[in-house]
């Protein structure tokens, strides 16, 4: 699996409600900066979109938006190989 197909797979699992799989994809850090970012959003989620915008250094960097309910949440995500896994090292709102 590339880092796209992760983001992808992320996401997905992300709008159909399947939380412990998300959790797994987050280190602590990012795993502290969701709940800000998604606080307000939809709930539940309905559908995601990614976008690549290329990489910083060893990281690959996403746009991701969720949509629901008439809301929308977007974030910039991190992704790193960790240890053979890729994790999500970050998250902040898109500039």
């Amino acid at each position: 699996m590339d880092a796209k197909e992760f983001m992808q797979l992320h996401a997905d699992n992300a709008v159909a409600g399947k939380m412990a799989e998300v959790m797994k994809d987050l280190t602590p850090e990012s795993m502290a900066q969701v709940g800000p970012l998604m606080a307000g959003g939809p709930n539940p989620l309905e559908a995601n979109s990614v976008v690549s915008r290329g990489q910083e250094g060893v990281d690959h960097v996403f746009d991701v938006t969720y949509t629901g309910g008439g809301k929308s949440v977007s974030m910039r995500e991190w992704i790193r190989d960790v240890d053979g896994t890729f994790k999500i090292v970050k998250l902040e709102k898109p500039v």
